[in-house]
């Protein structure tokens, strides 16, 4: 069930935060097939052959075979597991060659408690020189920052929405004549904006929180894990961080209808360079969507610009970046019917057609978010960043793009959009470009190209950015006609950089300088 979405095991942290299913039960619920009912059935079936039987008298009858048999079934796989380690030289290097690319899981192999103890060993990782070197070996082949061939014009503010499960194949697109999201399309034909249909969803394992990671700090998730959990406390730079250096006295702000707790968000807010957290107790449930009846995008985003119309959050005469993150697009895509305000057939696929019903409510709370700013004239100078924590259907995604009806209208690709209201650039970026490069557009879009750190990603607005990502999974999306071999692995092994550099707290032991 885990891997469906997740597309890992579950991490040995995430065991400590078990409290979070207590928001995403419906979550998990959705996550459920029939096929799932096999394992509780072989237990019944089990009890139901034994049933007649008295166990005690048959265990002293065959205790030698059974004895027998447990023996073979421990000391063939540990003879095999044995034979295996010492070929690749220990149980660490024996695990890590089973995930080479990141295409397999190894629980399977390994069993629960085998990854878990992976995990455990690789938490144990040393900064040693030779870490230091690596690390530093591949920032210098980092391409450098070319010189934008236009002037930034820099806005004094900005608002990042981060939409729940938001996909960018709803934009400018209709289902059964109805257009799923008015709103961000008819923004969309303005003149200021710039818009990036094909961002490559990046995140792992920790999903949301893997979301900001890319977002604010221009690193790829760690390997194994939430780092918010595994690496609290550790140091970061960020586009919050820059964005105060850019501007002295400047504030930075997180509103979110989760509590603090979930995915470790209070501590993600210190180590990321946020001024305030606005978590669920500063927002008035007057709207309640999903099953576990949550606060809906609408009102939430409604009590959002009221709080920003405030002196105390948003100065008039200040330099303002918020972030707003937004609920109601999570799995399983369920809004009461009062708050639906399109319908589609039953010969849509059931999924698809309740998130397109989700993504239309949400595209109506940012329409109606963005016509309330553009009535304070305190946000004139304002950038609005739209986009999605990651992608919505995981696995389920196959069966939906497979449906006669569903193949003309989901992508087949886990893209989420990049769009930028009231931007310094207008420009339509139809080139792939991963999670990652939305960091370094982001800190040239708001003037702060001299920022030291870059990212791992580059920027769309340079010149010589490459058109392809690099998913979780190691694998290539988009043109690499004219890229090197060189460069794709330069690509690829930014992952374990980023991994490095996250686990071993490098930014708390090195100075960067611009690279």
């Amino acid at each position: 069930m885990y891997f469906r979405t997740y597309y890992t095991s579950i991490p040995f942290d995430s065991y400590f935060l078990a409290g979070n299913l207590a928001d995403f039960t419906a979550s998990v619920f959705d996550s459920l097939q029939w096929t799932d009912l096999g394992f509780p059935m072989l237990t019944v079936l089990y009890l139901f052959l034994i049933r007649k039987q008295n166990l005690s008298v048959l265990f002293k009858e065959k205790a030698r075979q059974c004895l027998q048999f447990l023996i073979w079934c421990i000391c063939i796989p540990a003879l095999s597991l044995g034979g295996i380690f010492i070929y690749h030289g220990g149980y660490k290097k024996a695990y890590e060659s089973l995930l080479v690319h990141y295409q397999t899981c190894g629980t399977p192999i390994y069993t629960i408690m085998g990854s878990l103890y992976y995990e455990c060993i690789q938490d144990k990782i040393e900064y040693t020189p030779q870490v230091k070197q690596e690390i530093e070996d591949w920032l210098s082949k980092q391409p450098k920052r070319q010189p934008l061939p236009f002037q930034i014009e820099a806005r004094d503010n900005c608002i990042i929405i981060l939409a729940e499960s938001f996909e960018s194949w709803v934009l400018e697109k209709s289902a059964e004549g109805q257009e799923i999201t008015p709103n961000l399309n008819r923004l969309l034909k303005e003149e200021s904006v710039l818009y990036a249909p094909y961002v490559q969803t990046q995140v792992k394992g920790s999903r949301s929180i893997d979301g900001q990671l890319l977002l604010h700090t221009g690193l790829l998730p760690i390997n194994y894990g939430a780092f918010s959990a595994r690496f609290p406390h550790h140091t970061y730079y960020s586009i919050d961080k820059a964005f105060k250096e850019k501007h002295a006295g400047g504030g930075t702000c997180c509103l979110t209808v989760d509590k603090k707790v979930v995915w470790n968000v209070a501590i993600v807010a210190q180590d990321f360079g946020y001024d305030k957290l606005l978590d669920k107790p500063y927002f008035v449930l007057d709207e309640k969507t999903g099953p576990c009846h949550r606060l809906g995008d609408v009102s939430f985003l409604r009590q959002c610009g009221e709080k920003l119309a405030t002196e105390e959050l948003f100065p008039a005469n200040g330099h303002t970046l918020a972030q707003c993150v937004t609920y109601s697009g999570h799995s399983p895509f369920t809004i009461p019917d009062e708050s639906k305000r399109i319908h589609f057939s039953d010969k849509l696929p059931a999924r698809l057609r309740d998130y397109m019903v989700v993504a239309n409510y949400t595209d109506h709370a940012i329409g109606k978010f963005i016509s309330f700013l553009r009535s304070q004239k305190k946000f004139e100078n304002t950038m609005i960043v739209i986009t999605g924590d990651h992608e919505g259907f995981g696995l389920t995604r196959k069966a939906v793009y497979e449906h006669p009806l569903g193949k003309d209208i989901i992508s087949s690709g886990c893209f989420t959009p990049f769009m930028v209201i009231n931007s310094p650039v207008h420009l339509r970026y139809e080139k792939v470009m991963g999670q990652v490069d939305m960091y370094p557009t982001l800190l040239d879009l708001l003037g702060i190209d001299d920022y030291p750190w870059r990212g791992v990603g580059q920027s769309i607005l340079s010149p010589d950015k490459k058109a392809f990502a690099i998913t979780a999974q190691m694998e290539i999306v988009g043109d690499t006609v004219g890229v090197s071999p060189v460069e794709i692995q330069h690509a690829k092994d930014a992952w374990k950089i980023s991994d490095l550099i996250i686990s071993c707290d490098y930014f708390s032991k090195e100075q960067i300088t611009n690279f």
